[in-house]
């Protein structure tokens, strides 16, 4: 294990544009996550207006003026209502009743069914803005309105999962650093992992990286593919549970220091069920 990095400064307000200027969205989303604040992280591109809800560093909702982002649509491309539904049930949508609300008194969607696509609507606009490369963006403190239906995703999950929808290998690369890093987990890792409901290939990465590992033996160790791999040391170096150990000085063992025992090193072998 080594020591955490000190997450570099990301300024709350400016133009995004994650080919020159050294941050990505992830890294944005994270800074103003660790703030622990309360308020609205808006992006404005020519594509569209989103705005991330953020409460106590945790993201709770997200807003979006892009009509592929409606509650419609995204029910659409997952299955759950039909192409008739939208035609023939949108013209009882009013600004006093939502388009779900309609869904639910037909009989389209049960109660439930609508509180899950919701959410699913939510995450998908998060996640569209880790594919976004340029953007005017803002983050404002305030008291939000109280939403009926709001995220309970860990901000280390979302992180994880919105990096791969990223498939541009520049900014894979860029998130990464040097393709000759060796890279090893930090401390506080063992006890992060299990409250970010992890995906076992992603627990069985952290894993192997307790020792220092380049990312070629990594990828040869994981079950995952070569660029799924490299999004996940893009996403837990973001997270700064992993580092280069090239970028961090190494601490001078004692003389008298002994070898580690097995019981130093399980931490992520409980987590996956390993004795």
């Amino acid at each position: 294990m080594r020591p955490p990095l000190v997450r570099a400064p990301v300024p709350l307000r400016g133009t995004f544009d994650c080919w020159n200027q050294g941050f990505d969205f992830c890294d944005l989303l994270l800074s103003v996550c660790a703030s622990g604040n309360t308020g609205e992280l808006r992006f404005r591109s020519l594509e569209a207006e989103k705005t991330v809800v953020i409460q106590s560093g945790r993201v709770v909702f997200a807003r979006s003026s892009s009509a592929d982002d409606r509650l419609g649509p995204y029910l659409l491309r997952a299955g759950k209502v039909r192409f008739d539904h939208l035609m023939d049930l949108t013209k009882f949508v009013s600004p006093t009743k939502r388009f779900g609300t309609v869904l639910v008194e037909n009989h389209v969607l049960t109660p439930k069914d609508l509180v899950q696509g919701v959410i699913g609507q939510v995450r998908s606009i998060v996640l569209s803005l880790f594919t976004w490369t340029q953007a005017e963006y803002a983050f404002e403190v305030k008291d939000l309105e109280k939403e009926t239906i709001t995220l309970r995703i860990p901000t280390a999950k979302l992180a994880l999962d919105g990096v791969r929808q990223v498939t541009s290998w520049r900014r894979v690369t860029d998130g990464i650093g040097s393709l000759d890093a060796v890279y090893q987990t930090n401390d506080g890792v063992a006890e992060a992992a299990p409250g970010a409901d992890l995906e076992p290939a992603t627990l069985e990465l952290l894993s192997d990286l307790r020792g220092p590992k380049t990312i070629a033996e990594a990828c040869a160790g994981s079950e995952l593919s070569d660029f799924e791999v490299c999004q996940l040391l893009w996403a837990l170096r973001s997270l700064e549970w992993i580092a280069p150990v090239t970028e961090i000085a190494p601490s001078e063992p004692s003389e008298e220091e002994e070898p580690l025992s097995d019981s130093d090193t399980e931490g992520f072998g409980s987590v996956l069920g390993k004795s």
